[in-house]
């Protein structure tokens, strides 16, 4: 056996080598997509029978609280505002009427 046919064996068993380490890749891929698409669709499957009701739920308490503050915000604070708003009015008012009385023009 000379140098030229170690040189061939080596290059088949190189090549051979290659082409296994190829196709365990292929297997790895094909495996590791295969593994991503069935945990995709679990994902989605979760995220429609338990995610979305907690989604729901937290909608309405958004939609309780808007609809208090709003109730809250009618039934005390106008009222109150329109009360403040009244007596700085009539605070003016008698202040004017005050300034009046002080400020004669001769």
């Amino acid at each position: 056996m000379n140098l030229q046919d170690i040189r061939d064996l080596v290059i088949i068993i190189v090549g051979c080598l290659t082409m296994l380490v190829l196709l365990a890749t292929l297997i790895i891929v094909i495996v590791v997509g295969t593994a991503t698409r069935g945990l995709v669709g679990v994902m989605k499957m979760m995220v429609k029978t338990q995610l979305s009701p907690t989604l729901d739920s937290a909608r309405q308490v958004v939609d309780d609280v808007r609809g208090t503050t709003s109730f809250i915000a009618d039934t005390t604070v106008s009222p109150i505002i329109r009360f403040y708003g009244l007596i700085t009015g009539l605070r003016r008012g008698i202040m004017a009427l005050a300034g009046l009385g002080r400020r004669r023009r001769g």
